[in-house]
């Protein structure tokens, strides 16, 4: 019981980094401005480091990883197309990214309370995390305008 919560647990770490991930790499795809770009291509090692770890803790104790829906990825896709159409604008994409990193963060924080049985690794990778988000956050705020 306690094993299936920290899988889960390590597993909704690993969809939401590779949600944020998959995020970035379309924004990057639109961004000119090299302030945002920037700070876009930190969040994303983030992302991929955090995957990482949370994948590898999978791994180490029998898990595997699944993959992220295809049907999630294309709705996303769509999303962000219809969203950077008119704007994309540094002001815009900043915004965009803090509705996105809010809603990791109460994914995640949810998560950690369903599965409060999660062992204590498990529950420290959630919480980088969350604490990752809010900084994304934080730094993201300089380009609203």
């Amino acid at each position: 019981f306690f094993m299936d919560q920290t899988n889960q647990l390590l597993q909704c770490v690993v969809e939401n980094a590779r949600t944020g991930m998959n995020a970035v790499d379309q924004l990057l795809q639109k961004v000119e401005d090299a302030g945002i770009r920037d700070e876009l291509m930190r969040e994303r090692e983030q992302y991929q480091a955090i995957a990482h770890t949370a994948e590898q803790t999978l791994y180490t104790m029998g898990g595997k990883p699944e993959t992220v829906g295809v049907m999630q990825r294309v709705r996303m896709w769509m999303g962000m197309e219809l969203n950077t159409l008119k704007d994309r604008t540094p002001a815009h994409i900043a915004d965009m990214v803090i509705q996105g990193a809010t809603m990791g963060v109460v994914d995640m924080t949810k998560a950690r309370n369903e599965l409060s049985e999660a062992d204590a690794q498990a529950q420290g990778i959630a919480g980088e995390f969350i604490v990752q988000q809010q900084d994304n956050i934080e730094r993201m705020k300089a380009f609203l305008r």
